[in-house]
């Protein structure tokens, strides 16, 4: 059984998948804002503004408002939930999707957010080598080194990152979109067409708010633990601070990004930076920072998912796991964008990621329905005792309606063109599944009644 565990201060992390102890759960509703803003904040981001290039500004506007007040509930849950039981949500997933079930999930997660890191990595070395050319190994394996490092130490020493760097960050982009406005004619993007605001809705969720919720946990886990007493406000802003960072960030840098295509036929504004004045190449190594916070938080849920795949739950981990695991996977992950293999996988992270919405729904629904957050937190590392466990109801359910959501969230294309229009179908198929599967728990609660009385 797993014990909580000490976060060693002032070294590297060693927590693994145990239980955040109470004297580390010090996260403020500030820190969790600025550090999922931040993390949402890529440099990538604003590549949003190419993918929804002929929409206008003000669609954009509304398209990621409904965006969030479409995710907001799900995702508030899940920020709550890492505060109602201190740990990791591939942890929680054990209770719906069994030991089993949540051990698959966590291989194809895991890839998924070494995969992004990757992505990211790309980024920043383009950037690097469009400055200073000629040596693009170099600059990618600097910036994983970099980066390896920031997760290396631990969410203690990246909510200071993050705190330290938000000004740098803002500043490195503020200089740049000065040069933008004053260097360019400014054309403001209007709509060519008719909004697409369901796969629109889809596409944003699916790029930012839903992309991270079911990390939410992960990091909320180092917030004070709920009170009975606590104020209501209190409780609000820790569960809305992560999903309005997240959003926030993709809103105002979509707008840039949508701006600098019309403006330099660019989304980049880094790229802008070969040929600026040396405060726009110094500018546009900072927003390179905006990288590193964003790959902080694809490799840190990385790595402890990566550990709840080969923890053993009745048997204590070694302290060195978890720093071996983030060098191991950051190494991989940094190889990825080096080899230039991203370009053949990104269609086979999209189809992973048409996972996280039906994942999310069912799992936030099943820990509200059981209760879970009553339980004893060594119930969650309980390892199965043999097959009947490992497929323990409700997990066949739960990976039933999984396995559904995904394909009727691949079907959209066979809906009626005004119904595919204006429905977010994937995360209307969600729902329909997540429906599915709460009615199945109804039914089977039902029958146990009846068997108990009988």
């Amino acid at each position: 059984m797993n014990e909580p565990a000490e976060v060693e201060t002032h070294h590297f992390e060693t927590l693994g998948i145990a239980p955040v102890p109470d004297a580390a759960r010090t996260m403020t509703p500030g820190s969790l804002f600025i550090i999922w803003g931040l993390a949402s904040a890529s440099a990538t981001t604003p590549v949003i503004g190419l993918v929804l290039h002929g929409i206008g500004v003000w669609s954009f506007v509304w398209v990621n408002l409904l965006a969030l007040l479409v995710g907001l509930v799900p995702s508030m849950l899940l920020a709550h939930m890492g505060r109602q039981v201190p740990i990791i949500s591939m942890v929680m997933a054990r209770r719906t999707y069994g030991l089993g079930g949540a051990t698959l999930l966590a291989v194809l997660y895991t890839i998924v957010g070494a995969g992004w890191f990757g992505l990211n990595t790309d980024v920043g070395g383009q950037i690097l080598n469009a400055l200073f050319p000629g040596h693009a190994v170099l600059w990618y394996s600097l910036l994983g080194v970099v980066q390896i490092a920031l997760v290396f130490f631990g969410m203690e020493v990246l909510e200071k990152f993050y705190k330290y760097t938000a000004l740098v960050f803002l500043l490195c982009y503020a200089i740049l979109s000065y040069y933008l406005f004053t260097r360019y004619r400014l054309v403001v993007p209007e709509g060519k067409g008719p909004v697409a605001w369901g796969k629109d809705i889809d596409l944003i969720l699916s790029f930012s708010l839903l992309a991270w919720a079911y990390i939410f946990p992960t990091v909320t886990r180092f917030c004070p633990p709920t009170a009975p007493a606590e104020r209501k406000r209190v409780s609000a802003l820790y569960m809305l601070a992560p999903s309005v960072g997240v959003m926030t960030a993709v809103l105002l840098m979509g707008i840039l990004g949508l701006i600098a295509l019309k403006m330099t036929g660019e989304w980049n504004v880094a790229m802008l930076g070969k040929s600026l004045p040396v405060w726009g190449e110094i500018s546009a190594i900072g927003v390179i920072l905006a990288i590193a916070h964003t790959n902080a938080m694809n490799l840190y849920p990385a790595v402890t998912t990566f550990l709840a795949v080969i923890n053993v739950a009745d048997r204590k981990p070694h302290r060195l796991l978890q720093p071996s695991t983030v060098i191991v996977l950051g190494v991989f992950s940094t190889l990825l964008a080096i080899a230039g293999i991203l370009g053949f996988i990104q269609g086979f992270l999209g189809i992973l990621g048409s996972l996280l919405f039906p994942f999310t729904f069912i799992l936030v629904v099943d820990w509200f329905h059981g209760r879970y957050y009553r339980d004893a937190i060594s119930s969650f590392y309980q390892p199965a005792r043999g097959l009947a466990q490992l497929l323990a109801w409700p997990a066949p359910w739960a990976i039933a309606m999984l396995i559904l959501g995904v394909v009727l969230g691949e079907s959209g294309h066979l809906l009626p063109p005004a119904v595919d229009h204006f429905l977010p179908w994937q995360v209307c198929a969600a729902l329909i599944v997540t429906l599915l599967y709460y009615a199945g728990l109804r039914i089977a609660q039902r029958r146990r009644r009846g068997q108990a009385a009988a």
